[in-house]
């Protein structure tokens, strides 16, 4: 499961998808996004237009009743979304985009000692071969909360591994290829075309060990993306 990954700057955000600066300063790089915290997500307005907002990484969905947030729902299984209550309305009217520039993943047949002594997996930095921007399939929601508060969230869907990042982990995200944004935003895109989306997602990614101090949610800095040597 992706449980944190790395999150580009505004700007570069802004530069990349040619939506202006106008929100611009809202967004700080992250080298170490985790779930329940804010991040950044692109999404089509009702003017069709493409948006940059910020959203809680957990989806929540509309029809949640109870006054804490489900837990463990900033992954969605793409095989099962579109059958599952907790995804299935995000899946057909509200998807979106969650840029990044790679995800961390454990390697659970590979055990280091980590900074204190503790024995744990081995984490790996997982990005595109040629580098650059990656946008995450993700699907959103916005909830009322106890207080009558509006919270948007949103939950990136994943599928079975492929090439180089099966031989670390069974899963990764669904990651698109340009061609694609338009489909997947748009809402008048049919259950079958994401499913299709899904099928043609990208595959075209290396990764390399890091150190095991990304396990830390307290550790953001651009140090945790130097590769290690793995020392058993």
């Amino acid at each position: 499961m992706c449980g944190r990954y790395v999150t580009p700057s505004d700007r570069a955000i802004e530069d990349f998808w040619h939506i202006g600066a106008h929100d611009s300063g809202r967004w700080v790089q992250s080298f170490n996004a985790a779930p329940t915290t804010q991040v950044p997500m692109l999404r089509q307005n009702e003017q069709g237009e493409l948006e940059l907002v910020g959203a809680r990484w957990g989806l929540i969905p509309f029809w949640w009743k109870q006054p804490k947030p489900p837990g463990l729902t900033f992954n969605a299984r793409s095989e099962e979304a579109a059958a599952k209550p907790m995804w299935r309305q995000s899946l057909r009217t509200h998807r979106c985009l969650m840029p990044a520039l790679g995800w961390y993943e454990w390697n659970e047949r590979q055990q280091v000692r980590s900074r204190s002594g503790r024995q744990v997996n081995q984490p790996y930095y997982h990005h595109a071969v040629e580098g650059g921007m990656l946008a995450i399939a993700g699907i959103w929601s916005t909830w009322t909360g106890p207080e009558d508060q509006d919270v948007v969230s949103c939950a990136l869907l994943t599928k079975e591994a492929a090439g180089p990042v099966a031989t670390i982990h069974h899963r990764m995200p669904v990651i698109l290829a340009p061609e694609q944004f338009d489909l997947w935003l748009s809402p008048t895109t049919s259950v079958e075309q994401v499913h299709g989306a899904i099928a043609l997602s990208r595959e075209d990614f290396s990764a390399y060990p890091v150190s095991t101090d990304v396990g830390n949610t307290r550790n953001d800095y651009p140090e945790l993306l130097t590769p290690v040597e793995v020392i058993p």
